[in-house]
C-alpha cells in the first residue's frame, strides 16, 4: 500500500519520502572494505544531501528540514543524529523508534551470505566466493531465498577502513550525540505496542512460551548469573502465575515497555544530555477506525499497536471508506502538531479549539507527554512505575549488556 501524503500537504510543508537498500543489499556487515556495513544508511546520508542541495527549488526551506522516521525508520533518524557525518537537517521526528530497541544491531552477519548462497545452490565457506555469486545472481532470488530463510539484516557497528565512510563505529550506548545538540526533537510511542502478536495468540501456545528468557536475551548477555534476574522481572510482570492467555495484557505490558517505551525512555536522557533544545514527547492512545495495523488482522482490543499512528498522519490506500467523525478530528489533531514541529520547531506554539492544551518540552527534571487520544491531555512520566522498575534493572545489570564498554 502508498502512505499518501495529503493530510501533511495541506498544512503547507513539503514531503519527501526517501528510497534507499534493505536486506541484505542495503544492511550486510561483512567487515570488508568493500561491504563494510550500513549501506542503506549511507543512501539516506546522500538523499539527504540531495535535499539540502535542491530543495529550495521545490519552494522549501533549506534552515526548516525535519527528518522523520517511524520504527526502524525512526531508529534511523537517531543513527544520523550519532554519525559522525555533517549535519544535514534541522529537527527531528522519531515515532516508537530508537537506536535501543533490543535486537536492532546486527551481531555477526558473516554467515548470512553463505546461508542464502547456499540455499540457492551454491555451497562454500567462503564469504568472499558467497557474495561473488550473490553478486551474480538475479536479485529476485537473493531477495526471495533471504524471505524463505527468514534472515534480517540489520545496522551494524562498523569495523573502519580508511578511506571508507562509516555511519556507526560503536555501539549507541558508548558514544555521544552531538549533532541533538540545539535540535529540536519530538519522539514517542503508542501505548499497546506489542498489543497484536499477542491478541492474535492461541490459548494453546501460552503454555510453550520462553517469554522472558527469549526477550531479555535480545539485550542482555544471557547466563547462569542472569537467570535470576529473569525471575524479578517474571514476577513483576506476573507475579507467581503460569503462563496462560489470562496474562495477554500483562505480556503485551512486558513486551511493549522493553522493546519500545523504555528503549525511547533511554533517547530521550540521551536527547538531554546531549544538549538537545526542545524534546516534545508523546504517547500515541487512540483506537478507531484507521488504526490499520489492528484493523487488517481484525484485532479488537482497545489501544493503538505498533504503528497504528500512520493511519492518521497518512491517506493509505487500504482505506477505501472517508474518515469517520471521530477519526478525522484525530487526523486533524495529530497532522497538525507534527507540522506544526516542522513549521515553528513547537507543536503549540499557540492553543486553539484543534488543539486546546500546550504540549511543553521535557526536562531532566520533568518528563512531560502528550497524551494523543479521543481528546488531548498533558501528563507526566508515563507508566512510570514500570519505567522506574526498568531504570533500576539496567543500571544494576549494565555489565550484561551487549555492546556495553565501561569508559
Amino acid at each position: 500500500f502508498i502512505y499518501g501524503p495529503k493530510y501533511l500537504v495541506r498544512h503547507d510543508v513539503i514531503l519527501v519520502a526517501l528510497n534507499y537498500r534493505v536486506g541484505p543489499y542495503g544492511f550486510f556487515c561483512l567487515d570488508t572494505p568493500e561491504i563494510p556495513g550500513n549501506q542503506g544508511l549511507k543512501d539516506q546520508v546522500l538523499a539527504l544531501r540531495w535535499i539540502r542541495e535542491n530543495i529550495a527549488s521545490f519552494g522549501g526551506d533549506v534552515n526548516k528540514i525535519t527528518v522523520m522516521g517511524e520504527s526502524a525508520g525512526g531508529a534511523s533518524v537517531e543513527y544520523h543524529l550519532l554519525s559522525q557525518h555533517e549535519k544535514l537537517f534541522n529537527q527531528a521526528i522519531t515515532q516508537s523508534g530508537s537506536t535501543f530497541l533490543p535486537g536492532l544491531l546486527e551481531e555477526d552477519g558473516r554467515s548470512k551470505p553463505l546461508r542464502i548462497a547456499a540455499h540457492l545452490g551454491f555451497e562454500t565457506e567462503d564469504v568472499t566466493e558467497a557474495v561473488a555469486f550473490l553478486a551474480k545472481t538475479d536479485v529476485k532470488l537473493v531477495i526471495a531465498a533471504t524471505t524463505e530463510l527468514g534472515i534480517r539484516s540489520r545496522p551494524c557497528v562498523e569495523k573502519e577502513f580508511e578511506n571508507v565512510d562509516s555511519i556507526l563505529t560503536d555501539h549507541p550506548m558508548n558514544i555521544d550525540m552531538p549533532k541533538a545538540r540545539n535540535t529540536p526533537v519530538l519522539v514517542g510511542f503508542n501505548n499497546r505496542e506489542q498489543l497484536v502478536g499477542y491478541a492474535m495468540m492461541p490459548a494453546e501456545q501460552f503454555k510453550h512460551l520462553n517469554v522472558f528468557e527469549d526477550t531479555l536475551q535480545k539485550k542482555f548477555i544471557y547466563d547462569e548469573e542472569f537467570k535470576e534476574m529473569e525471575q524479578i522481572v517474571r514476577r513483576f510482570y506476573i507475579g507467581d502465575e503460569e503462563l496462560s492467555d489470562a496474562l495477554r495484557s500483562n505480556l503485551t505490558d512486558f513486551q511493549s515497555d522493553f522493546d519500545f517505551a523504555f528503549p525511547i525512555q533511554l533517547s530521550l536522557k540521551k536527547y538531554l544530555e546531549n544538549g538537545a533544545k526542545d524534546v516534545f514527547y508523546y504517547m500515541f492512545s487512540y483506537s478507531g477506525d484507521r488504526n490499520f495495523v489492528k484493523k487488517r488482522v481484525n484485532v479488537t482490543a482497545p489501544g493503538a499497536a505498533h504503528a497504528d499512528e500512520l493511519g492518521y498522519l497518512y491517506d493509505l490506500t487500504t482505506e477505501t471508506e472517508p474518515p469517520t467523525a471521530a477519526d478525522q478530528l484525530v487526523i486533524d489533531r495529530i497532522t497538525a502538531l507534527w507540522t506544526n514541529f516542522v513549521k515553528y520547531g513547537d507543536p503549540t506554539p499557540e492553543t486553539s479549539e484543534l488543539l486546546p492544551v500546550k504540549w511543553t518540552s521535557i526536562s531532566e527534571e520533568t518528563y512531560t507527554y502528550l497524551n494523543i487520544d479521543q481528546d488531548l491531555s498533558v501528563g507526566t512520566r508515563p507508566y512510570h512505575e514500570r519505567m522506574a522498575f526498568w531504570e533500576l534493572f539496567f543500571e544494576v545489570n549494565q555489565h550484561k549488556l551487549k555492546g556495553y564498554r565501561e569508559n
